[in-house]
């Protein structure tokens, strides 16, 4: 092996073996969703910071289980949950209802929810919401 290729292998061994990473560090964010004491079916969930330079954290519910990675620190919490509603106004352009948001705005416009994300991991987070 010649002296160039030597002295790569070894510069990319030793890269390696520095364990450096780039970019901020994400952790694991996890936790369950109900809706009047039933898991949330289908929905999404959204951690946005505080710090408003930062993009929003998002996930997907299922079965009231979701799971994604988020920076530490606080969070503004939304969750969206939309279906077709029975007797609905609204139609797309096909004439076809189009599904509704139906979870009450102080969990997604106007959220009141919050969550502080942690490095030293336990980031489990809750959500008991009520329709009414």
């Amino acid at each position: 092996m010649n002296t160039c290729k030597s002295m790569f292998l070894l510069l990319c061994v030793a890269g390696l073996l520095c364990g450096c990473e780039k970019g901020p560090k994400y952790y694991d964010v996890s936790g369950t969703i109900s809706l009047d004491g039933r898991p949330l079916p289908e929905g999404d969930i959204i951690f946005s910071p505080m710090d408003s330079a930062l993009g929003p954290e998002p996930g997907t519910i299922k079965n009231g289980n979701y799971s994604l990675k988020a920076l530490e620190g606080k969070k503004r919490v939304e969750i969206s949950a939309s279906k077709i509603i029975p007797g609905s106004k609204v139609r797309g352009a096909g004439g076809e209802p189009v599904p509704e948001e139906y979870l009450p705005t102080r969990y997604n416009a106007l959220s009141e929810l919050s969550a502080d994300v942690s490095p030293k991991g336990g980031n489990k987070f809750d959500f008991d919401l009520k329709s009414k």
